[in-house]
């Protein structure tokens, strides 16, 4: 699913629930809160979709030099060590 989708099963959750009571008798506050949850579930994922979309747009227009694996370990290893040290 897109984020557009969640934001559009987000909306009609909303008008659903504040539609609820008109079209359904037995709409109960509680049925009416679970209806605006799942709404509120649909907006956090549609944040998230589009948070880890722009993270990774910001990692494909990163321009720093590539590293190796071997350089990045070595770079770890001399990390950890001056926290060692440090201590």
């Amino acid at each position: 699913m897109t984020a557009a989708t969640h934001y559009e099963d987000a909306n009609f959750l909303r008008e659903l629930a504040e539609g609820l009571p008109g079209v359904w008798p037995a709409a109960t506050p509680e049925r009416i809160a679970l209806l605006q949850r799942l709404a509120n579930e649909e907006l956090a994922q549609a944040e998230h979709d589009e948070w880890v979309r722009d993270q990774v747009a910001a990692a494909r227009a990163d321009t720093r030099p590539k590293l190796t694996s071997d350089q990045l370990r070595d770079r770890l290893r001399v990390r950890a060590q001056r926290f060692r040290d440090a201590v």
